[in-house]
This record gives structure tokens, C-alpha cells and sequence, in this order.
């Protein structure tokens, strides 16, 4: 059985060995990386990456209004979708989070029933809390503060992402969920340990966490969230990362400190990455980039101004 990993990229250099390193630690055999525009160096990490055996790239050619369903569309011909027994797809701020078994993606595999098409695992969002300045410290060690889950049997529809069987089959790639071809009836999708999903619903399922989650790191520390709206979004295009998109994913209720039972594995697999001089000098060019980047943005007066509204919303 071979698990893959779709995920699409621009200006992520700064995190991409903690997101790998993450991955790796969770069994993933193929990690296909689609970058885009990148000034920091991100193409270059992933083509080093490539030379390991470690990961693909992918070039993505805009079509379209959104450059990431123009990257599912494009990867798909890759031989570690095509040929892959399961796909996981995910952005550069998710980390999957399993719960059950050993932690692995196959573990989660597992948990689910032998029939299940579609394996829903939501969302959950971790804030800031508080964070104001770039650290290039592993997010997961940073930000360990998450939205509260709601009381046992009151979970309310949260975003998903989704681990899905053949993608190769598959009608559309999607961000959060995998459509059938046209005129195929709905996938059998589950998330291990809840009732049943509703079929009018691909891309939601309840806030539990019992089994697994997605650590969702939209905005990381203010400084790197300056970065991230400076560059724009890569799905919704239209939509701006204004002050009502911080206070959407501010959310530091509680501790959470389950991802780190990869803690280990996570860093022998850094270590691993920077054991390659090449690619941990493209790495400290990144981080080198994104400093500046900051620095940039924050002598803006308009970036200025936003900060000064968060400011006043904490």
C-alpha cells in the first residue's frame, strides 16, 4: 500500500524541513510538492528534495483563477498520484495529527472501515497566542494553544481534509475533499470514531478530535501572518487576509499538546534534511528571506495600520 501527499507551495521556505520532517515522521511514502512564483527559494528546497528521493516537484502552469486546483489538476498525471493507493492533501500551515495506533497514516487508515472511500479529519485551528515575532523553531513545538472542542456530543461542522482511496479515479482533486466523475454516485466517506458523515457535506464533518485532526497553523506568529497575507491567497483569490481573517483563526483556548508524539521522529528526520549542505544552505536563505520580508512589510504604513488593529482586537 503506498500513501501519498499532495500539497501546493509559494514562499514557504522558511517552514518547508518542519512540514517534511513532520510528514516523513508519519509514514508518508511520496510527498508531491507544486510551487509557484516563489522568491524565497521554496522550487529550489523541493528540487534538492527531489534529488534525495525525498519528495517531487511540480512546476504548476497558472490556468484559471486559482493556482492550487490548477496544481491538483497538473499533479495528477505524476506517477506518485497515479499509482498511489491513498492521497492526503494538505497546505504548508496543516499538520495531520493522528491519535489512534502508532500515529502513523496508516494507523488511520486502519481506524477507518474496510468500505471507507473517503477519510474526513477536521480542522483545528491554533492561534498565535500572543506570538508577535518570527521564530524558526518547528511550528509544532510553538503554537500550542487550539480552539476548545465543544462538550462530548455538541461538535459543531468544522472544514475538513480528506484521505482518499485511487485518486488516480477520482472526478476532481479537491482542497478539502475528492468529487466522483461526473455522474457517479456520492464517495463513501467516514471520520473514524463519529457517526456518519451527511453526504450533502463533502467537505465538513463534526469538531471531534478523539481520533485524529489537522493542526491548522493559519496565521503562525503576527510576523509571518504579515507574509502570508502580502503574498495573497491561493484558492480564494478574491478574498482579502484582513483583520476579520485574524480574528477567524485567533484561536488560543486551550493546550494541545498531542503532536508531540512525533517530537522525536520529527527532529531525526531535521536532522536528517540538514545533514545536506546544499539544501540547509537554501533553507538559511529562506529564513534569511523571510526576515527581510517582515522587515519590509512591517516599514509599510498600511501594514502598520492592520497592526495596530489586531493590536487593538487582542
Amino acid at each position: 500500500m503506498r500513501v501519498s501527499l499532495l500539497s501546493t507551495m509559494n514562499d514557504e521556505g522558511a517552514f518547508l524541513l518542519d512540514w517534511v520532517a513532520h510528514h516523513k515522521a508519519l509514514g508518508f511514502d511520496d510527498l508531491v510538492i507544486c510551487s509557484n512564483d516563489c522568491s524565497d527559494g521554496t522550487d529550489a528546497m523541493i528540487l534538492r528534495l527531489q534529488e534525495l528521493g525525498l519528495a517531487r516537484h511540480h512546476a504548476t502552469v497558472k490556468a484559471g483563477s486559482s493556482i492550487q486546483r490548477a496544481a491538483f489538476r497538473q499533479a495528477r498525471a505524476l506517477p506518485e498520484i497515479a499509482g498511489a493507493d491513498w492521497l492526503w492533501v494538505c497546505d504548508a500551515d496543516e499538520y495531520l495529527c493522528v491519535h489512534c495506533g502508532d500515529g502513523s497514516v496508516r494507523a488511520l487508515i486502519a481506524a477507518a472501515s474496510a468500505g471507507a472511500q473517503v477519510i474526513s479529519v477536521p480542522w483545528r485551528v491554533f492561534g498565535p497566542a500572543g506570538r508577535v515575532a518570527y521564530d524558526a523553531a518547528p511550528v509544532s513545538e510553538q503554537f500550542l494553544m487550539a480552539e476548545a472542542p465543544a462538550p462530548r456530543g455538541k461538535a459543531k461542522p468544522v472544514f475538513a481534509k480528506s484521505l482518499f482511496r485511487a485518486p488516480a479515479q477520482v472526478g476532481r482533486i479537491g482542497v478539502h475533499a475528492p468529487l466522483p466523475p461526473e455522474g457517479a454516485p456520492p464517495y463513501r466517506r467516514e471520520a473514524p470514531g463519529q457517526r456518519p458523515t451527511r453526504p450533502g457535506q463533502p467537505m465538513m464533518v463534526r469538531a471531534d478530535y478523539r481520533v485524529a485532526q489537522v493542526n491548522h497553523y493559519a496565521l503562525r506568529s503576527l510576523d509571518s501572518f504579515l507574509v502570508k497575507r502580502a503574498r495573497g491567497r491561493v484558492n480564494h483569490v478574491g478574498e482579502a487576509m484582513d483583520l476579520a481573517y485574524w480574528r477567524r483563526f485567533d484561536r488560543a483556548e486551550v493546550e494541545d499538546r498531542a503532536i508531540q508524539r512525533y517530537a522525536q521522529a520529527s527532529a531525526e528526520w531535521r536532522a536528517r534534511l540538514l545533514a545536506d549542505a546544499p539544501l540547509a544552505a537554501l533553507h538559511r536563505a529562506a529564513v534569511a528571506w523571510h526576515r527581510a520580508r517582515i522587515a519590509t512589510l512591517r516599514a509599510d504604513p498600511a501594514t502598520a495600520a492592520l497592526i495596530a488593529q489586531i493590536a487593538g482586537a487582542a
